[in-house]
């Protein structure tokens, strides 16, 4: 009886500590805010041109606050979508990236760096939403 009971206490805390380490690492939060300390460098591209930003303080502070105020985050399991015409890059000092695609609606966000695995979301914020419409289409006067 002992035995029995010594078993069912091992197989029960085996089952919960499962449960939390797949909470831990796979139900993680899609978006997660990131900080000027986290980025390496942040390239953009567009219908005629690509650009890496590295001395453009302010419009890298904007991104990024644009960025971090996204909402209605929703998971794109499949990757669905279409070509992005226009895209930001953020790569960062971890060796991650973070591809902000305009694409849908609003725009889609592919991450490896909140999950073991890469992952899509859509997600909604009207200033990056302009800025990679612009993008899209006229790269002339974008970095002011």
């Amino acid at each position: 009886m002992k035995k029995l009971i010594l078993i069912r206490t091992i197989l029960f805390f085996i089952i919960l500590s499962g449960i939390f380490i797949y909470f831990q690492w796979f139900q993680k939060p899609l978006h997660k805010s990131i900080s000027r300390n986290d980025i390496e460098s942040i390239q953009i591209y567009g219908i005629n041109t690509a650009i890496t930003l590295v001395d453009e303080a302010v419009l890298i502070d904007k991104l990024i606050k644009w960025f971090n105020n996204s909402s209605d985050i929703g998971p794109n399991k499949n990757f669905e979508g279409t070509t992005p015409e226009s895209g930001i890059i953020i790569n960062l000092k971890s060796g991650k990236r973070i591809l902000i695609l305009r694409s849908g609606k609003d725009f889609e966000v592919q991450r490896n760096d909140v999950r073991p695995k890469n992952i899509s979301y859509w997600a909604k914020q009207q200033d990056i939403k302009d800025y990679l419409d612009k993008l899209a289409t006229n790269t002339k006067e974008l970095l002011r």
